[in-house]
């Protein structure tokens, strides 16, 4: 069962909204996909044969490091970035590279990181030889009926923050930023419940290792699987993410052993989508709504 709301002026279920960092879910879920297929690289084996541009201490990360947020990428080079400006791949590549050595040894601890999201769908591409966004509606997208999940690009809704009491649009992000394998994706709230409906039926087996906690070297876990943030309480374990990206607040959480999901996506910054969707869940779970 999944629960939705949308945002502000708009909340149909055909309104699209741009996933923010809820899109890491099928960043993950692709790499799976291509992985067991053989088209793209086991998630344990270096991704330096495809990113030339980084140096040679980042040769032992894996993408499952990326994927996992254990990479040890520093985020400054990331954040160093002109939002107004386009880039190759190259280009975000050695701007990520250059945000100094890094954090931690790859494995041994876990901070979450846009940039290795970022490097990434960059490595799906380059060992593909096609882009992450057109594998993601050939692989995921079509197969699942999600008829308006597409990347990012022209004509994407806008999202909206608050100036002086007043709603104005966020602020212009360039086409290749907007598409990047950390979030860039617009969907429906009707192709959240078509994903959400492919993960408790058929492709529970072929992704599931994205609700797998990922184990730190010393054997420590870590609260996250591939694309999810994972807990367990008093109704099982928990799955969720949320986001927020140019004046986009979105969040979705999956109570995985009682059935029951829950996504909110709004179109104001300032919404608190998290709140929203444990209080969609709390009702799917008959609980006090807080």
């Amino acid at each position: 069962m999944l629960l939705h709301a949308a945002g502000y002026g708009a909340g149909a279920p055909e309104t699209v909204y741009q996933s923010a960092s809820l899109g890491k879910h099928f960043t993950a879920a692709l790499a799976l996909v291509l992985a067991a297929s053989g088209e793209g690289p086991p998630l344990d084996t270096s991704v330096a044969p495809y990113l030339p541009e980084v140096p040679e201490p980042w040769s032992g990360i894996t993408l499952r490091h990326l994927l996992s947020h254990t990479g040890g990428i520093p985020g400054s080079g990331y954040e160093s970035l002109d939002f107004g400006r386009d880039y190759t791949d190259s280009e975000l590549v050695r701007a990520i590279s250059a945000g100094g050595p890094l954090e931690f040894e790859p494995g041994t601890a876990w901070r979450y990181s846009n940039a290795g999201y970022v490097l990434a769908g960059i490595t799906i591409g380059r060992s593909t030889g096609t882009f992450y966004g057109d594998l993601l509606q050939d692989r995921i997208f079509r197969p699942l009926g999600m008829t308006t999940a597409t990347v990012t690009g022209p004509g994407a809704p806008v999202g909206y923050i608050r100036e002086g009491g007043h709603l104005v649009p966020a602020e212009y992000v360039s086409p290749t930023l907007n598409r990047l394998a950390d979030g860039g994706l617009c969907l429906s709230a009707l192709d959240w419940v078509r994903w959400d409906a492919g993960l408790w039926g058929d492709w529970s087996g072929r992704v599931g290792e994205m609700f797998r906690e990922t184990r730190l070297a010393s054997g420590l876990p870590s609260g996250y699987g591939l694309g999810w943030s994972l807990s367990a309480g008093e109704h099982g374990r928990v799955a969720e993410h949320d986001g927020g990206w140019q004046g986009f607040s979105t969040a979705m959480v999956r109570y995985l052993d009682e059935g029951v999901s829950a996504v909110a996506l709004a179109n104001v910054a300032d919404a608190d989508a998290t709140a929203l969707v444990h209080q969609l869940a709390a009702a799917g779970l008959d609980l006090p709504i807080t």
